[in-house]
């Protein structure tokens, strides 16, 4: 006959077998629910993942709610990406990280009072001021006589509604800016027998012999050139 204590013993043997067996059923439903968690429906299958039912985890490079945005270079300004680290320069820009400005006239319009702006690359410009401006972005209304074009000591005298100028030369240089040697009797300026006379001014005129005329009496007269005979034919006489 079967003691009660030996019931007992198997009672209690298959009550620790049973629970150990239920233990690790438990587990690998666990593990199984854990590696096959369902993500957010919007989630990205290739760059995302989840840990938890209805998670939506991105793997590295990737970004945004449902993990389908690449993330771009870092200090990357006006670009783009299509796979993590990129910097794809929208159109205009320029550089490593699209930060240099390649329209910048178009863009920022700096020069000032109509001049014209010139991209040079790289996100830099030039600025052709119009007369009587300057500085960089002809910002600045410039006085003509400011560089000293009058030479020779020549005084100048800025012209405002044209933007121009004009020199006053002293005795014995002349020309817009001062800069010829006015010429002498000395030099031998009178051509064809002209005679020269000095003037009070340093300069000279030239007294030119008949059929000849001119500042240094170098043009030839030609005496029928205004048709002076009405019903006859005229003939030049030189003299």
């Amino acid at each position: 006959m079967v003691s009660l204590e030996y019931l007992n013993h198997i009672l209690i043997r298959n009550i620790r077998y049973f629970y150990s067996v239920l233990q690790k059923v438990i587990t690998i439903l666990l593990l199984c629910h854990i590696k096959h968690a369902i993500c957010s429906a919007d989630c990205s299958e290739k760059h995302g993942y989840c840990e938890a039912p209805g998670g939506c985890t991105c793997r590295m490079g990737w970004q945004g709610p449902s993990c389908n945005e690449c993330v771009r270079y870092p200090g990357c300004l006006h670009g783009t990406c299509s796979q993590p680290w990129q910097c794809n320069c929208q159109e205009g820009w320029g550089g490593l990280f699209c930060d240099q400005d390649l329209n910048y006239c178009t863009n920022h319009r700096p020069c000032a009072n109509g001049a014209t702006c010139t991209n040079t690359g790289q996100g830099s410009y030039t600025c052709t001021c119009r007369p009587g401006y300057g500085g960089t972005n002809c910002e600045l209304e410039t006085n003509e006589c400011d560089s000293n074009p009058c030479k020779n000591g020549g005084s100048c005298l800025d012209i405002d509604l044209e933007n121009d100028y004009s020199c006053t030369c002293p005795q014995g240089f002349y020309g817009k800016n001062c800069e010829i040697i006015a010429m002498t009797c000395a030099d031998g300026p009178c051509f064809n027998g002209g005679t020269c006379m000095e003037t009070l001014t340093g300069g000279y005129t030239c007294r030119c012999p008949p059929s000849y005329t001119g500042s240094n009496c170098e043009k030839k007269l030609d005496r029928c050139s205004n048709s002076p005979c009405l019903n006859g034919e005229c003939e030049p006489h030189h003299w």
